[in-house]
């Protein structure tokens, strides 16, 4: 049953020129019409209006706001609802306000608009029984949300009259949550991220709450599946410790198959240590906030000569990337361009001919970004780049280094040939930036130090920071051509059975004599390697040459078990890939697949899991033997075991290093080493490196493996063939110093 629409609408504020604003927002002078369309876009067919503006009616005071409220519903006109301002000096403020027009009109939907108020939240929440009729609009105000406040008000006001019964039950808060256009749900911090609650409000999507609770496929049910990618990266953000929270936007499907966009954002629980308990999310709808912003795009500014986005876009969308990244969205980076020698283009062969160059110029840049990327032509010779996902201030270096070498081609133009250059500023976003307009006034001084030391050059806005990006992208650059110069070696570090010191496998670690700087640690240079994807061809690298070490020894008459390689996150996403060049190689030199085994991190595992990657099981299936590295220093859970056929738990290096000292760590593992003799697998103890951590191991169990200091370094292949041949370490020197912690941690263990 169709009923007449109440678009009726109150502004109580003592300022003229706030209703002059909120009329041009709500009572455009001109036709209406295609507002009809965007009504159809977010709630349908039109329910019997053709015009979706509002009757907008204004009070200055409260009381006259009172006065108004009491006519209307004398003449059967109410209003639907009613914008009222905190502070209206010298009359009421906006809270008594809101309690005389309640006290006559108690259906009246109420926004309040403040900057600032006399009273804080919990004392408006207390001396208002809001329930569901209050909302809060924050100054400065967005025309979009405005018109979105009234339209959704309006028409609640409207549901609400035929539902009556339905308004009653939202009195309770429980249902207030439950009804809110706000859906809430709650992770296990476990790596396949069980769903254990979500609010009931998520039948309105066509879902059941039960069904996806019961379901450990409930991110495929509600996600997009060409979102999931995205999404998983997010949720692989929130497993890093110093991460307070992410925020993501996705496409949710509805139970008809359908989809609306939604706001996600994630906020991790943890314990005391900073384990991961649980992950509590927030989905909003912002359907309807895509459909009008996808209306005002059909109008986009933009430069008319260039066809890139013009300086309002720029500073618009800079906004937009500034205030996710607030919320936990990946950072991101600002690049301004100036054009050098430009003037002498124009002076010479004419403006035409200029305007070919920047023509030319954008769609150069166009090229050198990556779709999610906004370039922009702020006027003149100015360009500026809106870089997303800047995981590190160097990417930005990366960016401005391509857009250099891209720009400085020569350009054909009407039969002229010309060369430009590019100088460029760049201004990443840190936490400490106040706001958005600060970097890009940052990055305007880093154009401008540019500039001055003759062009042609990128700077940050800050010399230490230049000196940074510069070193890490010339250590990636070299990275990369270190395989070929032979720069690269593998160094090995025995594992050992503790009760007899037998080398039952060795691990290979890669390390790079750099021809400048010298042995440089893999900390410094892995990190790179996994950020620029060089870690690809690294890992094929080692996995190359350490089975190709395995079938040396073998040909010397030295049987080595297995050999240990790591293996990285990018590795395994290479999927198929990977699993053929483990084929490949081992076939290369003859050696089973059994004789190989990966160490995979516990983050690494938790990621797979999420992202439902098979990769590991197929290895496995080959007959590869897998090993958690760093077992314990992440999340602890033994459901990797299960869900990857782990050969080995490696405990992290963390618990050996306090088992002498805290008793919780030697009871740690020593529930480690039970659990992984009941289901029938390994324990490697990393980073032994005294003989008190040898005792205490060897305590928890008489076949209990370790490596570390304790027993051997990482070794050259010689010293490593020399170890081998020897079949077991022989320890130099023990350390004989008596150590009454040892002994206080095993009783303690021996008590329970």
């Amino acid at each position: 049953m169709k009923h007449p629409e109440n678009r009726r609408v109150l502004l109580v504020d003592d300022m003229a020129t706030i209703h002059e604003d909120f009329r041009k927002i709500l009572t455009p002078t001109a036709p209406a019409a295609d507002l009809d369309d965007d009504e159809m876009i977010l709630f349908g067919a039109p329910t019997g209006t053709t015009s979706r503006g509002f009757d907008l009616d204004s009070a200055y005071q409260g009381a006259e706001a009172l006065d108004k409220v009491q006519a209307s519903l004398l003449a059967n006109q109410p209003y639907a609802m009613a914008f009222i301002d905190m502070r209206m000096p010298p009359g009421w403020d906006g809270v008594e306000t809101v309690e005389r027009l309640w006290q006559v009109d108690p259906a009246l939907q109420i926004v309040f608009c403040t900057a600032f108020s006399d009273y804080s939240w919990p004392e408006v929440l207390a001396r208002l029984d809001v329930r569901d009729r209050l909302l809060i609009l924050k100054k400065p105000f967005d025309a979009i949300e405005v018109y979105q406040f009234a339209n959704a008000l309006t028409t609640k006001w409207d549901m609400t009259r035929q539902a009556e019964e339905r308004t009653r039950e939202l009195s309770n808060a429980n249902i207030i949550i439950q009804n809110s256009p706000v859906i809430l749900y709650r992770l296990r911090g476990e790596p396949s991220f069980p769903l254990i609650y979500i609010s009931h409000n998520i039948t309105k999507f066509g879902h059941d709450p039960a069904a996806l609770l019961a379901s450990p496929s409930w991110a495929n049910t509600l996600i997009d599946p060409a979102d999931q990618a995205k999404v998983g990266e997010a949720m692989a953000r929130i497993l890093a410790k110093d991460v307070e929270g992410a925020s993501i936007e996705f496409r949710l499907r509805t139970g008809d198959g359908s989809l609306c966009t939604v706001e996600n954002r994630y906020i991790p629980v943890r314990d005391r240590d900073g384990r991961l308990i649980e992950v509590e999310g927030i989905i909003i709808d912002i359907t309807e906030r895509k459909a009008a912003e996808e209306k005002i795009a059909l109008l986009a500014r933009t430069d008319g000569l260039t066809g890139l986005a013009n300086r309002a876009t720029f500073v618009e969308r800079l906004s937009q990337a500034f205030a996710a990244a607030q919320r936990g969205a990946t950072p991101f980076a600002i690049l301004y361009l100036d054009l050098d020698k430009f003037k002498p283009v124009n002076d010479t062969f004419g403006h035409a001919v200029g305007d070919l160059l920047l023509q030319e110029v954008a769609r150069r840049l166009r090229n050198c970004i990556r779709q999610s990327d906004l370039v922009a032509r702020l006027g003149g010779d100015e360009f500026a780049v809106l870089q997303g996902e800047v995981s590190e201030p160097a990417n930005a270096g990366v960016l401005a280094q391509n857009i250099q070498t891209a720009l400085a081609l020569p350009y054909l133009l009407n039969g002229n040939e010309v060369s430009i250059s590019v100088s460029i500023g760049i201004c990443a976003y840190g936490r400490g930036t106040p706001h958005a307009d600060a970097m890009l006034v940052q990055a305007d001084l880093a154009l401008y130090r540019s500039k001055g030391e003759c062009g042609n050059q990128y700077r940050f806005h800050s010399e230490e920071l230049d000196h940074e990006v510069l070193d890490r992208v010339t250590l990636a650059v070299d990275l990369k051509k270190a395989i070929d110069r032979d720069e690269l070696d593998l160094e090995y570090q025995p594992q050992v059975e503790i009760s007899s010191r037998k080398i039952i496998g060795m691990e290979a670690l890669v390390r790079w004599h750099h021809p400048t700087r010298g042995y440089l640690a893999p900390n410094v240079f892995i990190p790179i390697a996994e950020r620029t994807g060089a870690i690809v061809a690294l890992g094929q690298w080692v996995l190359d040459r350490a089975c190709r070490q395995l079938r040396l020894w073998r040909d010397e008459g030295i049987m080595l078990p297995l050999i240990a390689v790591n293996l990285s996150l990018h590795q395994i996403k290479a999927g198929q890939k990977l699993v053929r060049d483990v084929k490949e190689t081992l076939a290369k030199w003859g050696l089973a697949p059994s004789d190989l085994e990966f160490d995979v991190t516990e983050a690494t595992l938790a990621q797979l899991r999420w992202a439902q990657n098979d990769t590991l099981p197929q290895l496995r299936e080959l007959g590869v033997k897998i090993a958690i590295d760093d077992f314990g220093s992440e999340y602890s859970s033994f459901d990797y075991v299960r869900a990857f056929g782990v050969n080995h738990l490696k405990i992290a290096q963390s618990y050996v290093n306090s088992s002498t000292q805290d008793p919780r760590s030697a009871a740690t593992i020593r529930a480690i080493v039970n659990f992984a003799r009941d289901v029938g697998i390994d324990v490697i103890a990393q980073g032994v490196e005294t003989e008190q951590q040898e005792t205490l191991l060897f305590s928890a169990s008489s076949t209990s493996k370790a490596q570390g200091f304790h027993f051997s370094k990482a070794v050259g292949v010689a010293r490593a063939g020399e170890l081998l041949r020897q079949g077991c370490v022989t320890l130099n020197r023990h350390d004989q110093s008596s150590d009454k912690s040892i002994t206080a941690v095993m009783a303690t263990l021996d008590a329970r």
